[in-house]
C-alpha cells in the first residue's frame, strides 16, 4: 500500500496491482488445468477470468495517470499479496495434477489470498490517495471520482465473490468425500426392502 501522492508513484503502485492480477489469473488457469473435476475446473476458470479483467482495468487506470514501461519494486510496494501469489504459483507449478484432497488444503490458502487482495483494494479506496489520483486523471480525461471509485469497489466485490466460489469448491469436495465414505448397504433378503409402515399395515 502506498500513501505517496506523487503521480508516478501512484501509477507504479497501480501497475504493480495489475501485474499481481495477471499473475493471479495465470495461477488459477494453471490450477484449473491440473484438476479433473469439471465443476471445479470451471469455478477456477471463472476466477481466472475476473483476475485477468482486473489486471486490464488497473493497467488502464495506471496509464491514465502516467505511462510506465515497466513497474518497479512491486514486491516491496504490495508486500504480502505479491508473496502469496508467487508462493502459490510455485506450489501449483510443482505438481502435474491436484487431487480433491490436495484442493481441500490449497483452497484454504486461496481463500486467504483473496482476503488479502480484497483488503489491499479496500484500504486504497479509503485513503485520500484515490481522490488525488482522480485529480491527476481528471485534468486530462475529465473522469469524476465516483466513476473511478466504482472500478475499485467492483474489484472488491469480485474478491468477495471469489471467496464464495472457493467456499463452493470446498463444499463440493466435502460432499463428494462424504459420499465416497458412506457405507454401501446390500440387502440379501427382499423382506428388508419393506418399510416398517408397510409391515405394520400388512394383515
Amino acid at each position: 500500500m502506498t500513501k505517496n501522492n506523487d503521480p508516478k508513484v501512484l501509477a507504479n503502485f497501480i501497475n504493480c496491482l495489475s501485474v499481481i492480477e495477471e499473475d493471479t489469473a495465470r495461477l488459477y488457469n494453471n490450477l484449473s488445468a491440473r484438476i479433473a473435476h469439471p465443476l471445479l475446473k470451471s469455478l477456477l476458470l471463472s476466477i481466472a477470468e475476473d483476475s485477468k479483467k482486473h489486471g486490464t482495468l488497473l493497467k488502464g487506470v495506471a496509464d491514465s495517470i502516467v505511462v510506465i514501461a515497466k513497474p518497479s519494486n512491486c514486491e516491496k510496494n504490495t508486500g504480502e499479496s505479491w508473496r502469496l501469489v508467487a508462493n502459490l504459483s510455485k506450489e501449483v507449478d510443482a505438481k502435474k495434477s491436484f487431487s480433491e484432497e490436495d484442493m481441500k488444503e490449497l483452497s484454504q490458502k486461496l481463500t486467504y489470498l483473496e482476503s488479502v487482495m480484497g483488503e489491499e483494494y479496500y484500504m486504497f479506496v479509503q485513503l485520500k490517495t484515490l481522490e488525488i489520483m482522480i485529480k491527476e486523471i481528471n485534468e486530462i480525461y475529465r473522469i469524476d471520482l465516483g466513476s473511478l471509485k466504482s472500478v475499485f469497489t467492483h474489484i472488491i466485490s469480485d474478491e468477495e465473490h471469489h471467496r464464495e466460489i472457493i467456499a463452493t469448491i470446498q463444499s463440493t469436495i466435502g460432499k463428494k468425500q462424504e459420499a465416497d465414505e458412506s457405507p454401501l448397504v446390500r440387502y440379501t433378503n427382499p423382506d428388508n426392502w419393506v418399510s416398517p409402515f408397510s409391515q405394520a399395515n400388512t394383515p
